[in-house]
């Protein structure tokens, strides 16, 4: 910055969120389509596989929808941040 400092943003600063980011008190797992479909989705399995340390990233290709799209967007998110309008739509499938 113009004064000497820096500035980082949270995602540099702390790297990729991790499935085990998930499971921490008050977040929540949502997967995100490019369709508009969202879906909370249950960790749980994942983490029992050992996929604790795994980038939310490297999951995102195990999620299908069903508009047809095999690749679907994964964000931790805290409760307040879950969407008001209908949900579902998007299943884990391996």
């Amino acid at each position: 910055m113009a004064d000497g400092t820096s500035h980082q943003i949270a995602t540099v600063a702390y790297g990729a969120p991790r499935l085990g980011h998930a499971t921490q008190a008050r977040s929540s797992l949502w997967a995100v389509c490019r369709c508009g479909r969202q879906a909370g989705i249950d960790p749980k399995p994942w983490i029992c596989q050992g996929l604790a340390r795994h980038p939310v990233e490297a999951l995102e290709e195990r999620l299908r929808c069903v508009c047809g799209a095999r690749r679907v967007r994964l964000e931790v998110r805290g409760l307040a941040e879950a969407p008001a309008s209908v949900t579902g739509g998007i299943y884990v499938f391996r």
